[in-house]
């Protein structure tokens, strides 16, 4: 299960990243985002559509980061395709990788 949170995380630190952290500062803690990690695991495992994990992102976005307008729908539907491709490549890998 770490492995997962910790590929979400990087994902979302790489290339959602709505509050320009990495680009602030290439030193700035690589766990950011971490603590919204689980609760897109919880939306992806339960098998929500991408607009649904897009709409997610958009919400903590104005919600918990106060930046409105969010990100763009295309940028948040791109960080949806690359957060399910981490997740299934960290679950192919097994619990060894």
């Amino acid at each position: 299960m770490k492995a997962v949170i910790d590929a979400i995380s990087s994902v979302l630190f790489e290339r959602w990243d709505p509050i320009g952290a990495r680009a602030q500062d290439k030193r700035w803690p690589r766990d950011e985002y971490e603590g919204y990690a689980a609760g897109i695991l919880e939306l992806i495992d339960r098998a929500a559509s991408d607009d649904v994990v897009a709409e997610h992102l958009a919400r903590l976005e104005s919600a918990w980061m106060g930046i409105e307008p969010p990100s763009p729908l295309e940028h948040r539907l791109a960080v949806v395709a690359e957060l399910r491709g981490a997740i299934r490549a960290v679950r192919r890998q097994g619990p060894a990788g």
